[in-house]
Order: structure tokens, then sequence, then C-alpha cells
């Protein structure tokens, strides 16, 4: 009896753990402004959280092929306060209802000081391709 209890337990257990890893949702379909608005918002929660793993996943193709989930922290941390405020200014910006610039690049949401953050199309999804 012990021993199921025991099993039991250790059974428990791993379900939780598992269960606390729930993976993120992909980026939405689309290449409208409310999709590159969800992608850039998603981006910048994910850095501010520490959620590597999802931040990356909303990374461009080049910058997923250049880098990975812990570089992107190391990075992000290696940074400092430039890239907080950076987010912070993407955040603020997306929050107030700041147009998004369209171009051949990609659009653009301007962040001020000449900075913008970058979204490119890629497989009918947008991504993240600069944070300035």
């Amino acid at each position: 009896m012990r021993v199921v209890r025991a099993a039991a337990a250790l059974l428990v257990a791993s379900a939780l753990a598992c269960a606390g890893a729930r993976p993120f949702p992909p980026p939405p379909q689309g290449t409208g402004d409310a999709a590159a608005r969800e992608v850039l918002g998603r981006f910048v929660r994910a850095l501010d959280a520490g959620r590597f793993d999802e931040a990356h996943a909303l990374l461009s193709d080049r910058w997923r092929a250049a880098s990975s989930p812990p570089r992107l922290a190391v990075d992000f941390r290696g940074a400092g306060p430039a890239a907080r405020e950076a987010a912070a200014r993407v955040a603020s910006r997306l929050a107030a209802g700041e147009p998004l610039s369209r171009s051949p690049e990609g659009v653009r949401l301007p962040v001020g000081g000449g900075r913008s953050a970058l979204l490119v199309a890629q497989g009918g999804a947008w991504r993240v391709d600069a944070l300035e």
C-alpha cells in the first residue's frame, strides 16, 4: 500500500510539473494591423517577464536562426536598462494606439528619437525583426 501511495504521489507531482510548462500560442495568422500589434505586444511582454522562449518564437526567421532563447536572454540582460526602456517604449506606444507605418520591408511602430520596432511578414504572420 505504501508503494502505491508513493507511486501515486510521484505521478501527481509529474503531472503538475508538466501542467506548469504550458506551450505558448503561435503568432496570430494574418498581416493586418491587429495581428502586428498583438505580436509586438506579446514580444515585449515576454521579454519583460523573462519568457525568452516565447519571445524567441516571435522573432523573424533570420534572428531565430542566428540565436536561441538562452542567447536572447543574455543579449537582453546584457544590454542593461536600454533594453528594458526600448521594450517599455514599444508597450507605451502600443497602449497609446500609435499608428503603424507600412513599407516594402514590413510594418514599423515609431517609438521616438528616430527609432522604431520593425515587423516582417513571414509564413502569413508577423515576426519581430528589430526593436531599436
